[in-house]
């Protein structure tokens, strides 16, 4: 006669946030990521990143973005402080696919205002690449103004 124990890999195993163990390792529910869906995705997005954006594909400026999360629950948005070195704005992530997001069209100040504008953030390789549009209010000699729309092609990376 031979006794044998079967060891519940999941024992000791705490899922939060309604991760489930599954053979010792917690599967995260979507939007939770981490050894026990502890983190929420986008978290290590967050901090300083060096910036290159080219506008039409060939002027290529260097900024430094700070990106924060935000901390009121909406795991849907993170904000960009010194977005073209001078405003922070809101950036909204698709529900559907976490990985992709998008710019909301928002007013930077008196001449500039965000028109759109997508991207991805790459957990792989930790790059935040795409593409936005902004329109710009110019003065003109005369008094007037006259609108123009830049599209800005961009690479962010720590």
């Amino acid at each position: 006669m031979y006794d044998s124990c079967v060891k519940d890999k999941c024992g000791i195993v705490v899922c939060n946030n309604g991760g489930i163990c599954v053979d010792g390792t917690c599967t995260c529910p979507t939007g939770y990521e981490g050894a026990s869906c502890s983190n929420m995705w986008y978290e290590k997005f967050a901090g300083r990143w060096n910036v290159r954006d080219s506008f039409f594909k060939t002027t290529k400026t260097a900024f430094t973005y700070d990106v924060s999360v935000s901390g009121d629950g909406l795991r849907d948005s993170f904000y960009v402080a010194g977005f073209s070195d001078t405003a922070s704005i809101l950036v909204l992530c698709r529900k559907s696919a976490y990985r992709m997001f998008s710019f909301v069209e928002q007013q930077l100040d008196s001449f500039t205002t965000i028109k759109s504008g997508t991207g991805t953030l790459d957990s792989v390789s930790g790059a935040i690449t795409g593409n936005y549009s902004y329109l710009r209010k110019i003065k003109q000699p005369d008094a007037t103004t006259k609108d123009t729309t830049v599209t800005v092609y961009f690479s962010w990376k720590r």
